[in-house]
């Protein structure tokens, strides 16, 4: 009797030559119950991720430079990785109560079982193809966003005063995302949702001119400034010569010549003096101001490193105790100061000294510098009417006055011309209603209260000592006028500023904003 005969035809009897008896390779699956949608989903996510993890990890390890924000990659896969798994289970455990429940597998998990190895490296490589397309994609992505083009260029109409007056700052060769945004990955989603706002108001239409300042969610200056600059260190002093020239017919340079107190933590020769004393770090220095701009401040506290603490409280328009609990309490940091330390916009008087300074404006040109800061000064309602306006204005005076001007030095007209109307293009942005006057500057105190918003007579203690001291705790004036080259001078008090065309020295506490503004106003 033929024994084949007798053998039933069943699916574990049968082989085939070359393969693996199913009831052995069955023997060795996995449980079947991993067979299913859900948890073949979270297998592949999983293995995506992790090898995400393993090529950003190689991308960095070979990399001279690390993407500021490489930790939001990391981030992203590490989910994937972990939901990847939750899929996992939570289709396992679905998967084993449907067979338990009598109800048939999802899916035959033959061919895996059978063949895991093939399985396992069919897998990877669409893992890899996926990791890697995505990993090059979104590596491309946090490049562009990265990039000061996409920053200042992307925009380009909102934008375009902020990207100009930055190419001229010192800060030029610094990105904008060290100083807008900083590293890690918290803050390069903030900013990216605060983006989503951004575009909407850009395609609607609907985004403010000027764009207002300061920006009160921006990240605090000790992970951004401090990132370079080291608030503990002592500077001491350092010189600083201004060059300024009159509005008369002349230009007659006039030119000052200070000895700047920037101070520092860790010195005793000036301790509790100099400018950096607003960031010593034993001590801590707090404010409310009145306005958005932070242009009003109504209330100051000091602590000390002594444990003391002093209140100075406006002595017209005092704040009481419920007003202070509605009002934002601020703690002055180096933006409180350097509020605009890569996009200042130079007003008039200031931009066309520093170009008569650089020999951009011919200083020999009859009153120049007037005739320039009042061309500048005027409200045009767009950049090339702003261009034409310029030239009729100047052109106009100088026909009037020195048409000798004109007609016999043709070259030097037409570099004047030009260099004012650069200086416009470079400082002013009409169409954005952006300018110095939109744009408190708080170095200083000429044509901004600047220090005197809190160095003032009018913000004093309870027993009514004012946060006004002397003008020298901060700066000394060694020369002034138009010769400046010898120094004379005593150097704890220094001379007394003697404003040009006056012979008496000011009072020490004047406020320049009152007569100056930057523009032509002051000329009126």
């Amino acid at each position: 009797m033929d024994e084949n005969k007798n053998t039933p035809d069943t699916p574990d009897s049968k082989s085939n030559p070359g393969e693996p008896n199913p009831a052995e390779w069955r023997k060795i699956a996995p449980p079947r119950a991993i067979y299913n949608l859900w948890s073949l989903i979270g297998f592949f996510l999983a293995l995506i991720g992790v090898m995400g993890e393993l090529f950003f990890f190689v991308i960095e390890l070979f990399s001279t430079e690390t993407p500021s924000y490489q930790g939001i990659v990391y981030v992203i896969f590490l989910i994937a990785v972990v939901f990847g798994l939750l899929l996992f289970v939570v289709g396992y455990r679905r998967e084993k109560k449907r067979r338990q429940s009598g109800k048939p597998p999802s899916f035959s998990g033959d061919i895996l079982a059978r063949y895991p190895v093939l399985s396992l490296m069919i897998s990877m490589v669409l893992v890899a193809a996926v990791t890697l397309v995505f990993g090059i994609g979104s590596h491309t992505v946090y490049e562009v966003t990265e990039s000061n083009s996409f920053c200042g260029e992307t925009c380009h109409s909102v934008m375009h005063p902020e990207w100009t007056t930055y190419h001229s700052s010192s800060h030029a060769r610094v990105d904008c995302v060290e100083c807008h945004i900083g590293s890690g990955a918290g803050w390069y989603v903030k900013s990216k949702l605060s983006g989503l706002r951004q575009i909407y108001a850009v395609s609607a239409g609907i985004f403010p001119k000027p764009i207002p300042t300061p920006i009160h969610d921006l990240r605090p200056a000790r992970e951004t400034c401090e990132e370079c600059h080291w608030p503990q260190k002592f500077i001491g002093f350092k010189e600083s010569v201004r060059s300024y020239f009159l509005s008369d017919e002349e230009n007659t340079p006039f030119k000052i010549r200070m000895l700047m107190k920037i101070g520092g933590e860790k010195s005793t020769f000036m301790k509790g003096s100099g400018i950096h004393y607003h960031m010593l770090l034993a001590s801590k220095i707090e404010y409310i101001a009145r306005d958005e701009e932070r242009q009003e401040i109504a209330w100051v506290r000091v602590k000390r490193d002594d444990g003391s603490i002093t209140e100075y409280n406006h002595v017209d328009d005092p704040l009481d105790e419920e007003a202070k609990k509605t009002m934002q309490v601020r703690t002055m940091d180096c933006m409180d100061c350097h509020n605009r330390p890569a996009h200042n916009f130079l007003a008039p008087m200031e931009s066309v000294n520093n170009a008569m300074e650089q020999g951009a404006i011919p200083m020999d040109v009859p009153s120049i510098k007037l005739e320039a800061v009042k061309a500048l000064d005027t409200d045009y309602e767009s950049t090339p009417e702003a261009m034409i306006g310029i030239a009729n204005s100047l052109r106009t005076f100088y026909e009037e006055n020195h048409p000798e001007l004109i007609e016999e030095s043709p070259d030097k007209w037409k570099q004047t011309v030009s260099a004012v109307q650069d200086l416009y293009k470079n400082t002013i942005f009409p169409e954005m209603k952006a300018k110095w006057s939109a744009y408190p500057d708080n170095i200083g105190h000429r044509d901004w209260p600047g220090c005197f918003r809190c160095h003032t007579d009018q913000l004093a203690s309870e027993d009514d000592e004012s946060i006004f001291t002397t003008c020298n705790k901060c700066h000394l004036i060694l020369a002034q006028g138009q010769e400046i080259e010898e120094v004379n001078v005593n150097f704890v008090e220094g001379l007394p500023f003697l404003h040009p065309g006056e012979e008496d020295p000011f009072e020490e506490f004047t406020d320049c904003s009152d007569c100056h503004t930057g523009g032509a106003e002051v000329y009126e």
